[in-house]
């Protein structure tokens, strides 16, 4: 069997799925785009790519939008040497016009999604979205909520089916969590303080909600270490600066490797994204042995924290139940949330996605 992946762009994370499953499986990939714009050169630098691959160049616009013809023109002429067509996606304009020749001409083709939010739509977009929805003729989804997202725009219940969401190798999991003593010297090393340290790992836009998050630690005794890039930073700054807070700590983004290793020696992690489909960083903390105090926004935690044992839900609207989350994270698992990781590895994501793919 052969199989046709397309992707927006080479994120890392599908990278090294494509690289794991083309190991145990025959898959060329299409990437839309070289890059997002959103996204700094060294998000992709360190990208290997061990598979077939495709890049179109033309019609970039807005973050990750293209309105090139290259898809549908690739599609029409290909297609037969394929077995399975997987879509990553339906939402740029590169996208949709494949996506209606397909169904124009009877191709089928798998609809794989990350994660889904439901929005009150227009009505005009509701029906474009559930256009091209509902003429998949299976569904890959991550978990319930996706689930949810995908029979709200038309999916049938039976053709949807399971893979375990992965962005890392289960060799990058920590074998345990790191004792106060290792933890101490990871933070001597990136000279960060020894008091509870609280952290999160983002995007510095308005979506990420940093500025609530910055807020609520305004007083507290624990730190906050913030690591990412984006338009937002120099707000950030100023606010503390304002404040003269002295607990809060603006990192620029980092490697995976020195992620991970800042990762492992905080005490938690926590976000209160206004907004994410799935939301990596709740796996990748949890990877690194830390409890999550997660947003009821992010569709990754929803499914992935159990409420009081490796992490906590929390409404951002509640600023009350926020301060008791932080106060309690004492009382989640460390051990559980590695469990957790253990079994949404990358390797895990690409047995599964080769056993859904042999589903004739």
């Amino acid at each position: 069997m052969k199989t046709l992946f397309v992707f927006n762009h080479p994120a890392p994370y599908k990278v090294n799925v494509f690289n794991e499953l083309d190991k145990i499986t025959n898959i060329d990939v299409v990437f839309e785009r070289s890059f997002a714009k959103d996204r700094p050169a060294s998000f992709y630098e360190n990208n290997e790519y061990n598979f077939e691959c495709i890049f179109f160049r033309k019609g970039y616009f807005s973050r990750e939008n293209t309105f090139s013809g290259e898809l549908k023109k690739f599609i029409k002429k290909h297609y037969e040497n394929y077995d399975t067509i997987v879509m990553n996606g339906y939402s740029t304009i590169a996208e949709m016009r494949a996506i209606r020749y397909m169904i124009k001409h009877d191709i089928p083709y798998i609809l794989q999604i990350n994660g889904g939010i439901i929005k009150k739509d227009f009505p005009l977009k509701k029906k474009l979205k559930t256009y091209f929805i509902s003429h998949a003729y299976r569904y890959y989804s991550p978990c319930q909520e996706a689930d949810n997202y995908l029979i709200h725009y038309g999916a049938l219940p039976k053709r949807i089916f399971h893979y375990p969401y992965g962005n890392f190798f289960e060799k990058e999991i920590l074998k345990t969590p790191l004792k106060p003593a290792q933890k101490l010297k990871i933070r001597h090393k990136w000279g960060l303080p020894t008091n509870k340290l609280f952290v999160n790992a983002s995007q510095f836009i308005e979506r990420k909600n940093n500025m609530q998050l910055i807020s609520i630690f305004k007083g507290r005794e624990e730190s906050l270490l913030l690591i990412g890039s984006g338009k937002e930073k120099e707000k950030y700054k100023q606010y503390i600066k304002d404040n003269k807070l002295t607990n809060i700590i603006i990192m620029d983004f980092k490697k995976r490797d020195e992620l991970f290793e800042i990762l492992s020696c905080a005490d938690a992690f926590i976000t209160l994204s206004h907004e994410d489909i799935f939301g990596h960083t709740t796996l990748e903390a949890m990877a690194n042995g830390l409890p999550v105090i997660s947003s009821n926004k992010v569709v990754s935690s929803l499914d992935l924290i159990e409420d009081g044992k490796n992490g906590f839900i929390v409404d951002n609207k509640s600023k009350d139940l926020i301060n008791r989350a932080i106060n309690n994270v004492d009382k989640l698992s460390p051990k559980n949330a590695l469990e957790v990781a253990h079994r949404n590895t990358i390797e895990n994501t690409a047995k599964a996605l080769k056993e859904l793919i042999m589903k004739r």
